[in-house]
């Protein structure tokens, strides 16, 4: 985000000076720069050609003016610009020329906060690491953990401004603008910190962050590593968390990595299996019985560990009315879902049909 927003800056001054429709893509296709703002964050067309190219090869194609250039060691993006003449190409090579060297005076500068998405993003091989762990005084070995805060409709630099006036942050927590749609907090664990205090501050940050916009967010909090070489892990466990919790924890938005052991192995069952164990929910009978009801009813009665009297009590039914219930279940689909393993198998069969019908 440190880059694209640089580039936009160095981009709006040749501009300026140029008067030509410029964009910048990254190697996805995305334009993360633009002389019309308006294109920002849409995918553009990248030619072939240009990405297989070496830096500052050129390229025309749809009457524009293409070429691939380095603004880090590890990040690769195409300048496009429209024109195919001589002077469409002159400007071509003048604006990356331009580009490159303002970057790299730019990462010489660079703050924490970029240091740590780079990290985190696994952007720096050791060396580099070890020498920006130097040079900003930063602890290589101290206890740290990823929270990844995803929010739709609302523009993540939205949120992370909310999130720094909101919240007072240890000395060693660093709060991160990742993309567009996610900002990271990496929090110090140096203290002793149980599994219910990090999840009561996934859900101190969702709960302002819907009072605040009335937006709702997704917050997935990866394992704790004990120095920066691992963080990466713990950032692509937070993101696994919140990909992986949305398809089978659809009433909860804070995924802890760890509390989804059994949703991290369905998650690799391929596609086609999934269907096929699953299948048999989908039949006339089946479908008529787990309404939104019956559904609400059993995932009590799986999260109250198969426990009767306090299912039947957080529901506000009588005991009987569960016991009904769960009879009927067991005369529709012969599944007993007081009996420990049929309780097991009925669960991963509703997993893996979600899993289905969220990809299928």
């Amino acid at each position: 985000m440190f880059m694209e927003k640089r580039m936009q800056k160095i981009l709006d001054k040749l501009v300026r000076s140029l008067q030509v429709e410029t964009d910048i893509l990254d190697a996805n296709g995305m334009i993360v720069a633009s002389s019309d703002k308006s294109r920002v964050g849409s995918v553009g067309q990248i030619i072939r050609d240009v990405m297989e190219e070496d830096d500052k090869a050129i390229f025309i194609d749809n009457n524009r003016t293409y070429m691939k250039f380095t603004a880090d060691k590890t990040l690769t993006y195409f300048l496009s610009m429209e024109g195919t003449d001589r002077v469409a190409r002159n400007y071509c090579l003048l604006a990356v020329s331009l580009l490159e060297a303002q970057l790299k005076n730019s990462l010489q500068k660079l703050d924490k906060e970029e240091v740590m998405r780079r990290i985190i993003l696994n952007q720096l091989d050791e060396l580099e690491l070890r020498e920006l762990v130097s040079d900003y005084k930063l602890e290589l070995a101290m206890p740290r953990c990823v929270y990844l805060v995803r929010t739709r409709g609302m523009e993540a630099d939205s949120v992370y401004q909310m999130l720094l006036k909101a919240f007072p942050r240890n000395q060693g927590d660093i709060l991160v603008l990742v993309d567009g749609m996610t900002v990271s907090l990496i929090k110090d664990i140096s203290d002793d910190v149980d599994e219910d205090e990090l999840i009561q501050l996934g859900a101190a940050i969702d709960e302002t962050i819907e009072n605040e916009t009335s937006y709702k967010a997704y917050i997935g909090i990866g394992g704790i590593k004990e120095n920066l070489f691992q963080l990466k892990e713990s950032y692509e466990e937070a993101s696994l968390a919140i990909e992986v919790g949305k398809i089978y924890s659809t009433s909860k938005r804070i995924y802890k990595y760890s509390n989804l052991l059994l949703e991290r192995f369905l998650y690799e069952v391929p596609l086609h299996l999934c269907e096929r164990y699953s299948k048999g929910l989908f039949i006339k009978e089946y479908k008529k019985l787990l309404s939104d009801e019956m559904l609400r009813t059993i995932d009590k009665f799986f999260e109250n560990s198969l426990n009767l009297s306090e299912t039947s009590r957080q529901l506000f039914i009588h005991r009987n009315t569960l016991v009904y219930r769960l009879d009927k279940i067991q005369k529709v689909m012969g599944l007993d879902l007081r009996n420990f393993h049929q309780a097991v198998t009925f669960k991963i069969m509703m997993m893996l049909m979600d899993r289905y019908a969220w990809e299928g």
